[in-house]
């Protein structure tokens, strides 16, 4: 109602106050302090008080985004020096392994594959929240992006026996995006799709023209969400208390962060769905005209 639309520094305690109920431990304290100073920025008002404190709120963000910064550069290092070794041992260039052994250096791939995906998805959820991200744009076509997400995402479709279609008509709108930002976000959005949707499904990329601008729908068969559930997409961390999503290892980033990029770049963000019969993400960004 119009009567209880909450003034900004209302929505933002009660989005601090939501992210520090889903969020780990140790981001959790520092999301502490922020919020005990925008509640008393809300008991002191406007004034020069109110003033330094919004600026010290500033201040706590970048200084959280240095922080997260710095930590991704160290962990990057280790990071990409156990991927080398283990890449060297899986090639057997020491070497040969027997079975067991293989497996062992598999697993370990595989799981610095995950924390090297990890490490990005702070990196950039970090770098939108605190205004750092910013974009390289040129003309492009939505074709080339299209084909690159499809190349990245065709393994996940295969091994979990799904359907990928791409719809690229011709005509679509030439853009002027950060193609390589654009392709994340779309990534981001069909990857949440395949892992989603019971093995077997049938997953639609579909893209059309709009009034100039290019909208594009990832429409699953999955399973969908309710209406409470749908309230936290967006929110960072964030998973549905499904078994079907649980079975998926996952931080709950990468729709905040494909819902960023996308909002960065003047699109718009876009989602509908229905418990039991899948859903829709999608966006529409300009065109370059």
């Amino acid at each position: 109602m119009a009567g209880e639309e909450q003034n900004p520094l209302q929505q933002a305690r009660a989005l601090i106050k939501s992210l520090r109920s889903s969020a780990p431990a140790e981001v959790s304290e520092a999301l502490a302090e922020v919020e005990q100073l925008l509640e008393a920025a809300a008991r002191r008002g406007e004034g020069e008080e109110a003033e330094a404190l919004r600026r010290r709120i500033d201040e706590l963000i970048q200084e959280n985004a240095r922080f997260a910064s710095l930590m991704v550069h160290e962990i990057r290092i280790p990071l990409t020096s156990i991927k080398g070794y283990s890449d060297m041992l899986a090639k057997n260039v020491v070497g040969e392994l027997n079975e067991m052994q293989t497996q062992f250096v598999e697993t370990i791939r595989s799981n610095v594959a995950r924390m090297e995906q990890l490490v990005s998805d702070i990196s950039d959820i970090s770098k939108l929240r605190s205004g750092r991200l910013r974009l390289e744009p040129k003309m492009d076509l939505y074709k080339n992006i299209a084909l690159q997400v499809e190349k990245a995402t065709a393994p996940l479709a295969a091994a979990h026996s799904h359907t990928l279609v791409f719809e690229t008509p011709a005509g679509l709108p030439l853009l002027n995006v950060d193609a390589e930002r654009l392709a994340l976000a779309l990534t981001k959005l069909v990857t949440n799709a395949l892992q989603y949707t019971p093995d077997g499904g049938t997953i639609t990329v579909r893209a059309e023209e709009v009034d100039g601008k290019l909208k594009v729908s990832v429409i699953d068969t999955g399973i969908g969400m309710s209406a409470e559930e749908q309230q936290h997409v967006g929110e960072l961390f964030w998973r549905a208390d499904n078994e079907h999503v649980r079975s998926f290892k996952g931080h709950g980033l990468g729709l905040p962060i494909a819902r960023g990029l996308i909002e960065l770049m003047g699109g718009e963000f876009f989602f509908s769905s229905e418990e039991g019969k899948g859903s829709t993400f999608g966006f529409v960004v300009p065109g370059a005209g």
